[in-house]
Protein backbone atom coordinates (compact mmCIF):
# COMPACT_ATOMS: atom_id res chain seq x y z
CA UNK A 1 0.00 0.00 0.00
CA UNK A 2 1.38 3.37 -0.96
CA UNK A 3 1.42 6.40 1.29
CA UNK A 4 2.23 8.94 -1.39
CA UNK A 5 2.87 8.69 -5.08
CA UNK A 6 2.37 10.68 -8.17
CA UNK A 7 0.16 9.12 -10.83
CA UNK A 8 3.20 8.55 -12.96
CA UNK A 9 5.08 6.49 -10.44
CA UNK A 10 2.17 4.27 -9.52
CA UNK A 11 1.12 3.62 -13.08
CA UNK A 12 4.62 2.67 -14.10
CA UNK A 13 5.12 0.18 -11.30
CA UNK A 14 1.71 -1.41 -10.70
CA UNK A 15 0.33 -4.33 -12.64
CA UNK A 16 -2.50 -5.04 -10.25
CA UNK A 17 -4.78 -7.85 -9.18
CA UNK A 18 -7.47 -9.48 -11.31
CA UNK A 19 -10.18 -7.11 -12.61
CA UNK A 20 -12.90 -8.65 -10.41
CA UNK A 21 -11.01 -7.82 -7.23
CA UNK A 22 -10.21 -4.34 -8.54
CA UNK A 23 -13.88 -3.73 -9.30
CA UNK A 24 -14.90 -4.84 -5.81
CA UNK A 25 -12.27 -2.64 -4.22
CA UNK A 26 -13.39 0.30 -6.35
CA UNK A 27 -16.91 0.04 -4.95
CA UNK A 28 -15.70 -0.51 -1.37
CA UNK A 29 -13.71 2.71 -1.61
CA UNK A 30 -16.66 4.48 -3.23
CA UNK A 31 -18.90 3.29 -0.39
CA UNK A 32 -16.51 4.69 2.22
CA UNK A 33 -16.33 7.96 0.32
CA UNK A 34 -20.14 8.05 0.27
CA UNK A 35 -20.17 7.86 4.08
CA UNK A 36 -17.43 10.50 4.13
CA UNK A 37 -19.72 12.87 2.23
CA UNK A 38 -22.64 11.92 4.48
CA UNK A 39 -20.67 13.06 7.53
CA UNK A 40 -19.53 16.16 5.65
CA UNK A 41 -23.07 17.42 5.12
CA UNK A 42 -24.25 16.41 8.59
CA UNK A 43 -21.48 18.61 10.01
CA UNK A 44 -22.70 21.49 7.86
CA UNK A 45 -26.37 20.99 8.72
CA UNK A 46 -26.07 20.75 12.50
CA UNK A 47 -25.73 24.50 13.04
CA UNK A 48 -28.91 25.22 11.09
CA UNK A 49 -30.80 22.51 12.96
CA UNK A 50 -29.71 24.09 16.25
CA UNK A 51 -30.35 27.62 14.98
CA UNK A 52 -33.19 28.57 17.30
CA UNK A 53 -31.54 27.56 20.61
CA UNK A 54 -28.21 29.02 19.48
CA UNK A 55 -29.82 32.32 18.48
CA UNK A 56 -31.63 32.45 21.82
CA UNK A 57 -28.60 31.47 23.92
CA UNK A 58 -26.25 33.97 22.29
CA UNK A 59 -28.88 36.66 21.60
CA UNK A 60 -28.00 36.85 17.91
CA UNK A 61 -29.57 39.18 15.35
CA UNK A 62 -30.34 37.78 11.86
CA UNK A 63 -27.17 39.32 10.43
CA UNK A 64 -25.04 37.93 13.29
CA UNK A 65 -26.46 34.45 12.77
CA UNK A 66 -25.86 34.85 9.04
CA UNK A 67 -22.25 35.84 9.80
CA UNK A 68 -21.84 32.70 11.89
CA UNK A 69 -23.07 30.56 9.00
CA UNK A 70 -20.94 32.44 6.47
CA UNK A 71 -17.88 32.10 8.70
CA UNK A 72 -17.85 28.40 7.88
CA UNK A 73 -16.79 29.39 4.37
CA UNK A 74 -14.11 31.92 5.37
CA UNK A 75 -11.25 29.51 4.53
CA UNK A 76 -13.31 26.95 2.63
CA UNK A 77 -12.24 27.91 -0.87
CA UNK A 78 -8.62 28.73 -0.01
CA UNK A 79 -8.22 25.35 1.64
CA UNK A 80 -9.87 23.56 -1.29
CA UNK A 81 -7.40 25.08 -3.74
CA UNK A 82 -4.34 24.47 -1.56
CA UNK A 83 -5.23 20.84 -0.88
CA UNK A 84 -6.13 20.37 -4.54
CA UNK A 85 -2.59 21.22 -5.60
CA UNK A 86 -1.23 19.10 -2.74
CA UNK A 87 -3.20 16.15 -4.12
CA UNK A 88 -1.09 16.28 -7.28
CA UNK A 89 1.75 14.91 -5.13
CA UNK A 90 0.26 13.32 -2.00
CA UNK A 91 -1.97 10.26 -1.79
CA UNK A 92 -5.65 11.12 -1.42
CA UNK A 93 -5.95 8.35 1.18
CA UNK A 94 -3.91 10.32 3.71
CA UNK A 95 -5.37 13.68 2.74
CA UNK A 96 -8.88 12.38 3.39
CA UNK A 97 -7.81 10.79 6.68
CA UNK A 98 -6.39 14.06 8.04
CA UNK A 99 -9.43 16.02 6.90
CA UNK A 100 -11.84 13.68 8.68
CA UNK A 101 -9.80 13.86 11.89
CA UNK A 102 -9.95 17.66 11.87
CA UNK A 103 -13.73 17.55 11.27
CA UNK A 104 -14.19 15.34 14.29
CA UNK A 105 -12.10 17.42 16.67
CA UNK A 106 -13.70 20.72 15.66
CA UNK A 107 -16.93 19.34 17.14
CA UNK A 108 -15.40 19.07 20.62
CA UNK A 109 -14.85 22.69 21.79
CA UNK A 110 -18.55 23.59 21.70
CA UNK A 111 -19.72 20.73 23.93
CA UNK A 112 -18.70 22.89 26.91
CA UNK A 113 -20.21 26.32 27.66
CA UNK A 114 -18.31 28.67 25.35
CA UNK A 115 -18.69 32.13 23.91
CA UNK A 116 -19.74 33.14 20.43
CA UNK A 117 -16.09 33.58 19.40
CA UNK A 118 -15.23 29.93 20.13
CA UNK A 119 -18.27 28.75 18.19
CA UNK A 120 -17.29 30.95 15.25
CA UNK A 121 -13.65 29.81 15.26
CA UNK A 122 -14.66 26.15 15.42
CA UNK A 123 -16.89 26.63 12.37
CA UNK A 124 -14.12 28.45 10.47
CA UNK A 125 -11.66 25.60 11.14
CA UNK A 126 -14.30 23.03 10.21
CA UNK A 127 -14.92 24.88 6.95
CA UNK A 128 -11.20 24.91 6.18
CA UNK A 129 -11.06 21.14 6.65
CA UNK A 130 -14.27 20.50 4.70
CA UNK A 131 -13.45 22.76 1.76
CA UNK A 132 -11.50 20.08 -0.12
CA UNK A 133 -13.98 17.31 0.74
CA UNK A 134 -15.98 17.08 -2.47
CA UNK A 135 -13.08 17.49 -4.94
CA UNK A 136 -10.86 15.09 -2.99
CA UNK A 137 -13.61 12.47 -2.75
CA UNK A 138 -14.31 12.86 -6.47
CA UNK A 139 -10.61 12.74 -7.30
CA UNK A 140 -10.17 9.57 -5.22
CA UNK A 141 -13.19 7.89 -6.84
CA UNK A 142 -12.28 8.95 -10.38
CA UNK A 143 -8.97 7.10 -10.05
CA UNK A 144 -10.98 3.87 -10.07
CA UNK A 145 -13.28 4.53 -13.07
CA UNK A 146 -12.87 5.54 -16.75
CA UNK A 147 -14.60 8.71 -17.94
CA UNK A 148 -17.72 7.05 -19.37
CA UNK A 149 -18.34 5.27 -16.04
CA UNK A 150 -17.78 8.23 -13.71
CA UNK A 151 -21.32 9.61 -13.75
CA UNK A 152 -22.68 7.00 -11.34
CA UNK A 153 -19.91 7.14 -8.69
CA UNK A 154 -19.92 10.95 -8.95
CA UNK A 155 -23.66 10.96 -8.38
CA UNK A 156 -23.36 8.52 -5.47
CA UNK A 157 -20.85 10.76 -3.70
CA UNK A 158 -23.14 13.73 -4.07
CA UNK A 159 -26.03 11.58 -2.84
CA UNK A 160 -24.03 11.31 0.38
CA UNK A 161 -24.81 14.93 1.07
CA UNK A 162 -28.54 14.43 0.70
CA UNK A 163 -28.54 11.25 2.75
CA UNK A 164 -26.36 12.86 5.41
CA UNK A 165 -28.68 15.80 5.91
CA UNK A 166 -31.82 13.65 5.59
CA UNK A 167 -30.58 11.40 8.37
CA UNK A 168 -29.11 14.27 10.38
CA UNK A 169 -32.25 16.40 10.34
CA UNK A 170 -34.54 14.12 12.39
CA UNK A 171 -31.82 12.36 14.38
CA UNK A 172 -29.88 15.43 15.44
CA UNK A 173 -33.09 17.35 16.07
CA UNK A 174 -34.16 14.58 18.45
CA UNK A 175 -30.80 14.80 20.20
CA UNK A 176 -31.09 18.59 20.43
CA UNK A 177 -34.59 18.44 21.92
CA UNK A 178 -33.75 15.64 24.38
CA UNK A 179 -30.23 16.57 25.49
CA UNK A 180 -29.40 20.04 24.16
CA UNK A 181 -27.71 21.28 21.03
CA UNK A 182 -24.15 20.61 22.25
CA UNK A 183 -24.75 16.86 22.38
CA UNK A 184 -25.52 16.89 18.65
CA UNK A 185 -21.99 18.16 18.06
CA UNK A 186 -20.55 15.40 20.27
CA UNK A 187 -22.45 12.75 18.32
CA UNK A 188 -20.84 13.97 15.10
CA UNK A 189 -17.41 13.80 16.75
CA UNK A 190 -17.93 10.13 17.60
CA UNK A 191 -19.18 9.27 14.10
CA UNK A 192 -16.18 11.00 12.53
CA UNK A 193 -13.71 8.97 14.60
CA UNK A 194 -15.40 5.70 13.58
CA UNK A 195 -15.06 6.63 9.90
CA UNK A 196 -11.37 7.46 10.33
CA UNK A 197 -10.70 4.00 11.74
CA UNK A 198 -12.57 2.30 8.89
CA UNK A 199 -10.77 4.36 6.25
CA UNK A 200 -7.40 3.61 7.81
CA UNK A 201 -8.05 -0.11 7.35
CA UNK A 202 -10.02 -0.23 4.09
CA UNK A 203 -9.08 2.92 2.17
CA UNK A 204 -6.86 2.45 -0.86
CA UNK A 205 -5.50 4.57 -3.70
CA UNK A 206 -7.02 3.86 -7.11
CA UNK A 207 -4.08 2.97 -9.31
CA UNK A 208 -5.07 -0.42 -10.71
CA UNK A 209 -8.64 -0.39 -11.99
CA UNK A 210 -8.54 3.34 -12.56
CA UNK A 211 -9.33 5.38 -15.64
CA UNK A 212 -7.78 4.16 -18.87
CA UNK A 213 -6.77 7.66 -19.88
CA UNK A 214 -5.15 8.26 -16.50
CA UNK A 215 -3.07 5.06 -16.74
CA UNK A 216 -2.06 5.77 -20.33
CA UNK A 217 -1.20 9.37 -19.56
CA UNK A 218 0.95 8.60 -16.55
CA UNK A 219 2.43 5.42 -18.01
CA UNK A 220 3.55 6.98 -21.25
CA UNK A 221 0.87 5.74 -23.64
CA UNK A 222 -0.54 9.23 -24.11
CA UNK A 223 1.48 12.38 -23.55
CA UNK A 224 -1.10 14.92 -22.34
CA UNK A 225 0.24 18.46 -22.22
CA UNK A 226 0.07 20.70 -19.21
CA UNK A 227 -2.83 23.07 -19.95
CA UNK A 228 -2.89 26.50 -18.26
CA UNK A 229 -5.53 26.40 -15.54
CA UNK A 230 -7.14 29.61 -16.77
CA UNK A 231 -7.85 27.97 -20.14
CA UNK A 232 -9.59 25.03 -18.47
CA UNK A 233 -11.56 27.13 -15.99
CA UNK A 234 -12.53 29.88 -18.44
CA UNK A 235 -13.57 27.54 -21.23
CA UNK A 236 -17.29 27.39 -21.89
CA UNK A 237 -17.53 24.12 -19.98
CA UNK A 238 -15.39 25.29 -17.07
CA UNK A 239 -17.11 28.64 -16.59
CA UNK A 240 -20.61 27.35 -17.28
CA UNK A 241 -20.17 24.51 -14.78
CA UNK A 242 -18.77 26.93 -12.20
CA UNK A 243 -21.59 29.48 -12.45
CA UNK A 244 -24.28 26.82 -12.45
CA UNK A 245 -22.74 25.27 -9.34
CA UNK A 246 -22.32 28.72 -7.72
CA UNK A 247 -26.01 29.58 -7.96
CA UNK A 248 -27.00 26.07 -6.89
CA UNK A 249 -24.72 26.31 -3.89
CA UNK A 250 -26.37 29.64 -3.05
CA UNK A 251 -29.62 27.72 -2.69
CA UNK A 252 -27.94 24.94 -0.71
CA UNK A 253 -26.45 27.49 1.70
CA UNK A 254 -29.93 28.90 2.31
CA UNK A 255 -31.33 25.41 2.92
CA UNK A 256 -28.68 24.76 5.54
CA UNK A 257 -28.76 28.17 7.23
CA UNK A 258 -32.13 29.90 6.72
CA UNK A 259 -34.80 27.30 5.91
CA UNK A 260 -34.84 25.80 9.46
CA UNK A 261 -35.49 29.18 11.15
CA UNK A 262 -37.93 30.09 8.34
CA UNK A 263 -40.00 27.02 9.16
CA UNK A 264 -40.09 27.88 12.85
CA UNK A 265 -40.22 31.70 12.87
CA UNK A 266 -42.38 32.42 9.80
CA UNK A 267 -44.35 29.23 9.18
CA UNK A 268 -44.78 28.37 12.86
CA UNK A 269 -43.59 24.76 12.84
CA UNK A 270 -42.12 23.26 16.01
CA UNK A 271 -38.50 22.11 16.20
CA UNK A 272 -39.47 18.44 15.80
CA UNK A 273 -41.80 19.23 12.87
CA UNK A 274 -39.03 21.26 11.24
CA UNK A 275 -36.58 18.38 11.59
CA UNK A 276 -39.06 16.03 9.95
CA UNK A 277 -39.99 18.38 7.10
CA UNK A 278 -36.37 19.13 6.29
CA UNK A 279 -36.00 15.48 5.33
CA UNK A 280 -38.06 16.21 2.19
CA UNK A 281 -35.54 18.29 0.21
CA UNK A 282 -32.63 16.15 1.32
CA UNK A 283 -34.26 12.87 0.32
CA UNK A 284 -35.30 14.43 -2.98
CA UNK A 285 -31.74 15.71 -3.33
CA UNK A 286 -30.38 12.17 -3.02
CA UNK A 287 -32.94 10.74 -5.46
CA UNK A 288 -32.38 13.46 -8.05
CA UNK A 289 -28.59 13.18 -7.86
CA UNK A 290 -28.66 9.39 -8.13
CA UNK A 291 -31.19 9.59 -10.95
CA UNK A 292 -29.00 12.06 -12.79
CA UNK A 293 -26.02 9.71 -12.55
CA UNK A 294 -27.99 6.77 -13.89
CA UNK A 295 -29.66 8.82 -16.62
CA UNK A 296 -26.45 10.50 -17.78
CA UNK A 297 -24.59 7.20 -17.93
CA UNK A 298 -27.51 5.54 -19.78
CA UNK A 299 -27.64 8.38 -22.32
CA UNK A 300 -23.91 8.37 -22.98
CA UNK A 301 -23.82 4.61 -23.46
CA UNK A 302 -26.34 5.16 -26.24
CA UNK A 303 -24.19 7.73 -27.98
CA UNK A 304 -25.75 10.94 -26.60
CA UNK A 305 -23.17 13.69 -26.28
CA UNK A 306 -21.82 14.79 -22.91
CA UNK A 307 -23.14 18.26 -23.74
CA UNK A 308 -26.74 16.98 -23.72
CA UNK A 309 -26.38 14.23 -21.12
CA UNK A 310 -24.60 16.51 -18.66
CA UNK A 311 -24.59 20.19 -19.65
CA UNK A 312 -28.13 20.68 -20.94
CA UNK A 313 -29.60 18.28 -18.40
CA UNK A 314 -28.00 20.19 -15.53
CA UNK A 315 -28.95 23.57 -16.92
CA UNK A 316 -32.63 22.70 -17.35
CA UNK A 317 -32.78 21.17 -13.86
CA UNK A 318 -31.41 24.35 -12.27
CA UNK A 319 -33.87 26.53 -14.18
CA UNK A 320 -36.77 24.41 -12.88
CA UNK A 321 -35.37 24.77 -9.36
CA UNK A 322 -35.22 28.54 -9.87
CA UNK A 323 -38.90 28.74 -10.83
CA UNK A 324 -39.84 26.69 -7.75
CA UNK A 325 -37.66 28.92 -5.55
CA UNK A 326 -39.47 32.08 -6.65
CA UNK A 327 -42.92 30.52 -6.19
CA UNK A 328 -42.71 28.53 -2.95
CA UNK A 329 -42.78 31.45 -0.42
CA UNK A 330 -45.87 32.80 -2.24
CA UNK A 331 -47.89 29.60 -1.71
CA UNK A 332 -49.10 27.61 1.29
CA UNK A 333 -49.87 24.09 2.47
CA UNK A 334 -48.93 21.02 0.48
CA UNK A 335 -48.08 22.95 -2.69
CA UNK A 336 -45.60 25.07 -0.76
CA UNK A 337 -43.84 21.95 0.56
CA UNK A 338 -43.66 20.46 -2.93
CA UNK A 339 -42.20 23.63 -4.42
CA UNK A 340 -39.80 24.03 -1.50
CA UNK A 341 -38.61 20.47 -1.99
CA UNK A 342 -37.94 21.00 -5.71
CA UNK A 343 -36.34 24.41 -5.16
CA UNK A 344 -33.76 23.10 -2.71
CA UNK A 345 -33.04 19.68 -4.22
CA UNK A 346 -33.20 19.52 -8.01
CA UNK A 347 -30.30 21.91 -8.61
CA UNK A 348 -28.00 19.70 -6.55
CA UNK A 349 -27.43 17.43 -9.53
CA UNK A 350 -25.03 20.00 -10.99
CA UNK A 351 -22.39 19.38 -8.32
CA UNK A 352 -21.81 15.86 -9.66
CA UNK A 353 -22.18 17.06 -13.25
CA UNK A 354 -19.71 19.89 -12.72
CA UNK A 355 -17.08 17.58 -11.30
CA UNK A 356 -17.58 15.10 -14.13
CA UNK A 357 -17.36 17.61 -16.99
CA UNK A 358 -14.35 19.30 -15.42
CA UNK A 359 -12.66 15.90 -15.17
CA UNK A 360 -13.51 15.41 -18.83
CA UNK A 361 -11.66 18.54 -19.95
CA UNK A 362 -8.70 18.27 -17.53
CA UNK A 363 -5.39 16.46 -18.02
CA UNK A 364 -5.19 13.61 -15.51
CA UNK A 365 -2.25 15.12 -13.64
CA UNK A 366 -4.11 18.40 -13.17
CA UNK A 367 -7.54 17.02 -12.29
CA UNK A 368 -7.22 17.24 -8.50
CA UNK A 369 -6.28 20.91 -8.69
CA UNK A 370 -8.97 21.71 -11.28
CA UNK A 371 -11.72 20.07 -9.22
CA UNK A 372 -10.52 21.91 -6.12
CA UNK A 373 -10.45 25.30 -7.84
CA UNK A 374 -13.91 24.64 -9.29
CA UNK A 375 -15.27 23.68 -5.89
CA UNK A 376 -13.60 26.61 -4.15
CA UNK A 377 -15.03 29.08 -6.65
CA UNK A 378 -18.53 27.61 -6.59
CA UNK A 379 -18.73 27.39 -2.80
CA UNK A 380 -17.94 31.08 -2.34
CA UNK A 381 -21.72 31.30 -2.60
CA UNK A 382 -21.79 29.77 0.87
CA UNK A 383 -19.68 32.65 2.17
CA UNK A 384 -21.98 35.27 0.64
CA UNK A 385 -25.52 33.89 0.69
CA UNK A 386 -26.20 33.42 4.44
CA UNK A 387 -24.93 36.88 5.42
CA UNK A 388 -26.57 38.70 2.49
CA UNK A 389 -29.87 36.96 3.20
CA UNK A 390 -29.57 37.84 6.87
CA UNK A 391 -29.13 41.49 5.97
CA UNK A 392 -32.16 41.32 3.67
CA UNK A 393 -34.30 39.78 6.43
CA UNK A 394 -33.08 42.33 8.97
CA UNK A 395 -33.85 45.28 6.66
CA UNK A 396 -37.34 44.10 5.64
CA UNK A 397 -40.55 45.37 7.23
CA UNK A 398 -41.35 41.87 8.51
CA UNK A 399 -39.40 38.59 8.69
CA UNK A 400 -41.83 37.01 6.20
CA UNK A 401 -41.17 39.76 3.66
CA UNK A 402 -37.43 39.47 4.14
CA UNK A 403 -37.43 35.74 3.60
CA UNK A 404 -39.56 36.12 0.46
CA UNK A 405 -37.13 38.65 -1.01
CA UNK A 406 -34.15 36.48 -0.09
CA UNK A 407 -35.61 33.39 -1.74
CA UNK A 408 -36.61 35.39 -4.84
CA UNK A 409 -33.01 36.59 -5.26
CA UNK A 410 -31.88 32.96 -5.07
CA UNK A 411 -34.50 31.93 -7.64
CA UNK A 412 -33.41 34.54 -10.17
CA UNK A 413 -29.78 33.46 -9.79
CA UNK A 414 -30.76 29.85 -10.41
CA UNK A 415 -32.58 30.78 -13.61
CA UNK A 416 -29.55 32.68 -14.91
CA UNK A 417 -27.08 29.93 -13.99
CA UNK A 418 -29.15 27.16 -15.53
CA UNK A 419 -29.63 29.04 -18.79
CA UNK A 420 -25.92 29.79 -19.10
CA UNK A 421 -24.93 26.16 -18.47
CA UNK A 422 -27.41 24.83 -21.03
CA UNK A 423 -25.87 27.14 -23.64
CA UNK A 424 -22.10 26.90 -23.08
CA UNK A 425 -21.23 23.61 -21.30
CA UNK A 426 -19.78 21.55 -24.18
CA UNK A 427 -17.21 19.07 -22.81
CA UNK A 428 -16.33 17.27 -26.05
CA UNK A 429 -15.62 20.51 -27.90
CA UNK A 430 -13.59 22.02 -25.07
CA UNK A 431 -11.62 18.79 -24.47
CA UNK A 432 -10.55 18.84 -28.13
CA UNK A 433 -9.64 22.53 -27.97
CA UNK A 434 -7.54 21.93 -24.87
CA UNK A 435 -5.79 18.91 -26.35
CA UNK A 436 -7.18 16.48 -23.76
CA UNK A 437 -8.01 12.96 -24.90
CA UNK A 438 -11.07 12.73 -22.66
CA UNK A 439 -13.19 13.67 -25.67
CA UNK A 440 -12.07 10.54 -27.43
CA UNK A 441 -13.13 8.40 -24.48
CA UNK A 442 -16.62 9.83 -24.62
CA UNK A 443 -17.38 9.45 -28.29
CA UNK A 444 -15.23 6.47 -29.26
CA UNK A 445 -16.44 3.34 -27.53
Amino acid sequence: MRTSATPASTADNETGPPPARSSRRAWVVTGLLLVFMLINFADKAVLGLAAKPIIQEFGLSPSEYGLLQSGFYALYGISAIAVGFLSNRVSTKWILLVMALVWAFTMLPVIWPVGFAVLLVSRIVLGAAEGPANPMAMHAAHKWFPNEKRSLPSALLNVGGGIGAAVAAPVLTTVIIAFGWRWAFFALFAIGIVWVLLWLVLGEEGTIAGAARDRQTSGGGIDEPHVPYRRILLSGTGFGAFFNAFVSYWGLALLISWVPPYFQIVLGYSASETGTLLVLPWVANALFVLGQGLLSEWLMRRGVSSRLARGVLGGVAVMIAGIAMVLFPLTAGGLQLVLMTVAFSLGAIVFAIGSTVNSEISPARQRGAVLSIYTAAATTAGLIAPYVTGRIIEAAATPATGYTIGFTVAGVLLLLGGLLAALIVRPERDARRLGVDGACEVVAR
